[in-house]
């Protein structure tokens, strides 16, 4: 799991440094929640340091991709800040 190694933290915070990703909001499925040993959004939240992000707007949401459960609830917000056009796909 990503909490027990730190490169997906060291890969976030080198994406959060890309200059051409600066103020781009990061949005992060927490998949596979349909499973009993998944770690919960708010674990992985602590374990990315994701309170820590304070020059962008961040989102973690709980899903499962197996079952579509909270799928829907992650991509409307994608999809307005899509449209808003701020931002593109």
């Amino acid at each position: 799991a990503i909490l027990n190694c730190s490169c997906g933290v060291q890969e976030l915070a080198e994406l959060l440094d890309e200059e051409k990703l600066s103020g781009v909001p990061v949005l992060i499925f927490a998949n596979k929640q349909d499973l009993l040993t998944a770690a919960p959004a708010s674990e992985i939240a602590e374990g990315l340091n994701l309170h820590t992000i304070r020059d962008r707007m961040w989102q973690i949401q709980s899903c499962s991709a197996l079952t579509g459960e909270g799928v829907q609830a992650f991509l409307d917000p994608l999809w307005s800040l899509t449209a808003s056009g701020h931002y593109e796909l």
